[in-house]
């Protein structure tokens, strides 16, 4: 029944924002044309007096409509307002949080930071679907760290909806083109809708992922490439330039942490070079 009225009250809505405009426009002119047809005196007076009080009536309508419309606009204004400065407070919230879990991070001795690195794998990932993307209809957000052998993508941090996604792997479609992506550090990948893409027709035959747009941003500090940063969500074009901006910027920080946490032997031999 509620979803009835609610229907009900927006065809309501709609029509009176048709038909308003319209009998405002034209009542006036019509009842001040109605005298004309008329030779009786008494009954065009009376009709002259009826055409003002139509007149006014379409004034003071007008005034009301226009006051209406004010609020809701000023309404909508400050709405607006409000939420930016609540995504904006989330975003400086999040980039601060991240910022001194980094800091504490490197401070850390380089086999504790191996060990949490998992952890602020996962700080970014909830950072990312719960502050900085939270208008992203169930997002999701993993963190993949390259294999020792480079032949397999695997998380190691997740945030957001749904469950961790599973392991890229070399030898399937999807995991030689990722790692292939990933291994020369390729750009970032902003897909609206994977139906369209052109490597759909690679799935396998019971390959159904939830998702239908992403963002994909390979992990990579210098020369060096960890793995990828990915959002996804069940939704077409989910995702805008800024959301795209906003996985790269995490993607960036967890390069920092990849590369705090791992041994490099050529850089490491040269001091000038290593932390």
């Amino acid at each position: 029944m509620t979803g009835e009225h609610t229907t009900s009250d927006r065809r309501r809505r709609r029509a009176g924002a048709v038909v308003w405009p319209i009998v405002i426009a034209t009542a006036p002119t019509a009842a001040f044309q109605l005298p004309n047809l008329f030779v009786t005196p008494g009954v065009r007076v009376a009709l002259v007096a009826f055409g003002l009080v139509v007149l006014l009536a379409a004034v003071v309508v007008q005034i009301v409509r226009a006051r209406r419309s004010a609020v809701s606009l000023a309404s909508a204004a400050a709405d607006a307002r409000a939420a930016e400065i609540e995504h904006g407070t989330a975003v400086r919230y999040a980039f601060g949080q991240l910022a001194t879990r980094l800091v504490r991070f490197s401070e850390l001795r380089r086999h504790e930071r191996h060990r949490e690195l998992p952890a602020f794998a996962d700080r970014i990932a909830v950072a990312l679907a719960f502050y900085l993307l939270p208008g992203v209809p169930d997002v999701r957000a993993n963190v993949y760290q390259l294999s020792a052998d480079l032949r397999a993508l695997e998380p190691i941090g997740h945030g957001g909806a749904d469950d961790t996604a599973g392991v890229f792997r070399a030898g399937t479609p999807y995991g030689d083109r990722n790692l292939e992506w990933v291994l020369v550090g390729g750009g970032p990948r902003v897909v609206g809708d994977r139906a369209a893409d052109v490597d759909v027709d690679q799935d396998q035959p019971d390959f159904e992922p939830r998702y239908r747009s992403y963002v994909s941003v390979v992990i990579r500090s210098e020369e060096y490439s960890f793995g990828m940063l990915t959002v996804d969500s069940p939704v077409p074009d989910a995702f805008t330039d800024l959301d795209a901006k906003y996985v790269a910027m995490m993607a960036s920080f967890m390069a920092i942490a990849f590369s705090l946490a791992s041994v490099f032997p050529e850089r490491d031999r040269n001091p000038r070079k290593g932390p």
